[in-house]
């Protein structure tokens, strides 16, 4: 009996051994991040124009809200699941900041044809799985399936990076001369709509003023308007994106800041 304990305990002390080794043979050496950090293009599917726009942009982006957006395409997620092999490289490569786990990966498996958005703990709010859904099926997928690959990676890049200004209530509409082409974007059509509704608005006040009041009320709303208008200065517009030619901008040097993701997000196979 006291054999048979024995025996069973040097077996549980010996798998225990095996099973806190590391598995080497199971191992996935994830990639270094490019000098520029923000554009790792492992497959090599991404044109330089693209690169550099891309590159420009996030800068940018991270230097007005201190959030990151990196772009990864690798050939192969090497028998991995999409969604084990972002959040791995994502906390690996520490993108966004500790402080606002502000990060964002946009991952493309060419070989496998599967794309991901991981989203950092900080902006699930504003990148939710819904949204970075819809982002790759009207963005990224229709461009894949046709071999376009700089276009659905630059597109479904620009339109995270809108959702992240929104989310910290910067407006930049110098992003739409990036878009390579149209596609269904619910931010767009919401301007719209409020647009329309705001002429409903304003006709319907103009109709009951000079029904109701002779016009009077939007004649003093003109002298108040021009009033204020004489004391506005000439002060040039904030906040444009420099993409256009040239080089970059800014040269390389970038790295993560130490931000988290939880595996928020969503993937999407083409």
């Amino acid at each position: 009996m006291k054999k048979l304990i024995g025996i069973t305990t040097y077996i549980v002390i010996l798998l225990s051994v095996f099973v806190s080794l590391p598995c080497y043979g199971s191992q996935v050496d994830y990639p270094k991040p490019a000098d520029n950090f923000f554009v790792n293009d492992f497959a090599g599917v991404i044109d330089p124009d693209t690169e550099r726009d891309i590159q420009n942009i996030a800068i940018q982006l991270y230097e007005k809200a201190s959030a990151q957006v990196v772009v990864v395409t690798i050939n192969s997620l090497e028998g991995r699941s999409i969604e084990e092999y972002a959040v791995n490289l994502f906390r690996e490569w520490g993108i966004g900041t500790t402080e606002k786990n502000n990060g964002v990966l946009i991952l493309v498996a060419i070989e496998d044809r599967w794309s991901r958005i991981e989203v950092g703990y900080g902006l699930e709010g504003a990148l939710t799985d819904a949204e970075t859904r819809r982002i790759q099926d009207n963005y990224m997928i229709p461009a894949f399936q046709e071999g376009d690959y700089s276009s659905g990676i630059k597109n479904g890049f620009l339109a995270t990076v809108y959702k992240v200004y929104d989310e910290y209530g910067i407006d930049v509409e110098e992003l739409d001369e990036y878009f390579v082409y149209e596609a269904v974007d619910s931010r767009r059509e919401d301007n719209s709509t409020r647009q329309i509704i705001f002429l409903i608005i304003v006709f319907v006040f103009l109709i009951i003023d000079w029904m109701f009041f002779g016009g009077r009320m939007t004649k003093l709303l003109f002298i108040a308007f021009m009033s204020g208008g004489r004391y506005r200065g000439g002060g040039g517009h904030g906040g444009g994106f420099t993409g256009g030619g040239g080089g970059f901008s800014r040269g390389g040097g970038f790295s993560g800041g130490g931000g988290r993701s939880g595996g928020g997000g969503s993937s999407r196979r083409w």
